[in-house]
């Protein structure tokens, strides 16, 4: 039996081996919050100047809450489906700032003390994130109308580790009212900026 050898140019080589890497999910970072200050059926608007990043992104949990539809007519079913009502996530952090905690609940901060009671309303917010992939690329994700509904952290002694006492953050998003966009959805190669993320520009309108 003969074995023959092929020699490509080392250019090829490399591009073929980009072209081959796998681009499954393996991280989640860069998680920020901002303001949103419109939000009707004719105009939304994130405000870009509120952008705060929250450190120590561990992990994200998202749900869809979908309700199935089935609508019958001559004697059988004319038309079925799924309402996206909303979707739920559970973000934990390795930490998490009183100042921070005051932003994304809407609570008041004075003198260092976190004031929090059982008439408060948490703001609106837009939400970004990414999540690494396996070829160094980026999924990035935002989340356009959201609100925090809580937040858990189990407070437990040093003992023998030394485990972080994470912070897990839980968020209800909802459907954008002009156009009813709940989340975006983008991929970028390595090295490219992640000023999708940072820089909302997200103002949009749609005929009333």
């Amino acid at each position: 039996m003969q074995l023959f050898m092929v020699k490509l140019p080392y250019g090829e080589i490399n591009e073929r081996n980009e072209n081959n890497m796998a681009k499954y999910l393996k991280g989640f970072n860069n998680f920020g919050v901002r303001s949103v200050t419109t939000n009707t059926n004719s105009t939304y608007l994130a405000d870009d100047s509120t952008y705060l990043a929250v450190p120590g992104a561990q992990s994200c949990s998202p749900t869809d809450n979908r309700t199935n539809f089935n609508i019958r007519a001559d004697d059988g079913v004319w038309d079925s489906g799924a309402d996206w009502e909303t979707t739920n996530l559970e973000i934990t952090v390795v930490e998490a700032e009183l100042s921070t905690i005051a932003f994304i609940l809407g609570v008041t901060l004075t003198d260092g003390v976190l004031s929090e009671s059982n008439t408060d309303e948490a703001p609106e917010l837009a939400l970004t994130f990414s999540a690494l992939r396996a070829d160094g690329g980026y999924r990035l994700y935002r989340y356009y109308s959201a609100k925090c509904t809580g937040y858990r952290v189990s407070h437990t002694t040093k003992g023998q580790n030394n485990d972080a006492q994470s912070y897990t953050l839980t968020f209800e998003c909802t459907p954008r009212k002009s156009d009813g966009v709940v989340r975006d959805t983008k991929d970028i190669a390595k090295g490219t900026a992640l000023t999708w993320l940072t820089a909302f520009n997200t103002t949009t309108s749609s005929n009333p």
